[in-house]
């Protein structure tokens, strides 16, 4: 078989139809034509026109993984599971994030204390609740202890609880006043847990806060 035209598509610019022996024989896209240096009177086999439907497939699927990395970016599992959900095949999608990994656009270990930063910084957390969120989101165990370690400090710690305590406290005296201090605790504790805040770093807090738990109730 011979390539006898190669032309664009009319509604997918970027797109090219290829033609054999006066015959539509499949659309593909303008980097696998350059990929295969592709012309018009190039023969093509059974064995070149696997090679071009492989080509277009992994191209197609490393598109469809920029575009998902473009919005925010993405751990590998979230990108391989989104290729699985297009129903890519397993080899084009492990070549797609061996690519995207070796040029830096897919990195769990740069992915986990980007998460970290931005976490502590929109609302206080705890070790604990990020180290659940990122291992849900595809991330290593080992490669979110090394993140944690990295980006947090032993008084970051404390520091993040007690905005958090700050926080709880003043809605708290508002919409429960008169409240025990006791239960004021009660309920800090539980709401610094949920936070992902281990029980040493809460009871730091309870003591830090006990004047204000105290004060908060009598209001």
């Amino acid at each position: 078989m011979r390539i006898t035209k190669i032309e664009n598509q009319k509604r997918r610019p970027g797109r090219k139809n290829i033609y054999v022996d006066g015959e539509f024989l499949t659309g593909v896209s303008g980097e696998t034509l350059l990929r295969l240096a592709l012309r018009t009177g190039d023969e093509l086999g059974a064995e070149q026109i696997k090679v071009l439907k492989k080509t277009e497939e992994l191209v197609s699927a490393r598109n469809v993984a920029l575009r998902y990395l473009a919005t925010r970016p993405r751990t590998v599992r979230e990108v391989r599971d989104k290729l699985r959900d297009r129903e890519f095949a397993e080899a084009e999608i492990a070549r797609v994030i061996e690519e995207l990994k070796h040029s830096g656009l897919l990195d769990d270990e740069e992915f986990a204390r980007l998460y970290i930063r931005n976490a502590l910084t929109l609302k206080p957390s705890g070790e604990l609740l990020l180290r659940r969120r990122l291992l849900l989101l595809g991330v290593e165990k080992q490669i979110v202890e090394r993140a944690l370690c990295d980006t947090i400090r032993v008084g970051d710690r404390v520091e993040q609880a007690s905005r958090a305590a700050e926080t709880f406290l003043k809605r708290s005296a508002k919409a429960r006043g008169g409240e025990s201090p006791e239960k004021m605790r009660q309920r800090l504790s539980a709401y610094l847990a949920r936070r992902g805040f281990s029980w040493d770093v809460i009871e730091e807090i309870l003591k830090k806060t006990s004047r204000t738990v105290n004060t908060a109730s009598d209001e």
